[in-house]
């Protein structure tokens, strides 16, 4: 009898590390999940923010070298005037800016992947479902 009981324990011991190991693999996979989407969502905002930006950067920058090349009756020179300031701008972004730009998306992008608050209601709502349920929700 005693033996039955201490078998039935081992049983149910083993049914329940097989159900928590499924339980965490589901919930891994649809942590990994969230978080690929997430990035790459906000890397095709970030895209397509750049690429309207960027287009409407050389409108301007062109409307602003035909304006100095006008006022300067030469209208290779505002170009040229428009082009250097690009270098000084790209050169002062490369010198200063690393540092800050690197930390503000570790920042972001920690906050996004490390959000406890979701974490903790997914594991929770992952546990306390069946094991059945957690199979089916997967396939």
């Amino acid at each position: 009898m005693a033996f039955e009981k201490l078998t039935d324990n081992i049983k149910e011991l083993t049914s329940n590390t097989e159900q928590y190991i499924k339980t965490s693999a589901e919930y891994y996979k649809l942590s990994i999940f969230r978080n690929s989407m997430k990035g790459l969502i906000g890397f095709a905002n970030v895209a397509i923010r750049a690429t309207f930006a960027l287009i409407a950067l050389l409108f301007i920058s062109v409307g602003v070298a035909i304006i100095i090349g006008e006022s300067m009756e030469n209208a290779s020179a505002g170009y040229f005037i428009v082009g250097a300031f690009y270098v000084v701008v790209f050169l002062l972004i490369f010198a200063f800016a690393k540092k800050p730009i690197e930390k503000m998306l570790l920042m972001k992008y920690s906050k996004m992947a490390f959000n406890e608050k979701m974490s903790e209601t997914t594991v929770t709502t992952a546990v306390t479902q069946p094991k059945s349920t957690i199979h089916e929700s997967v396939h």
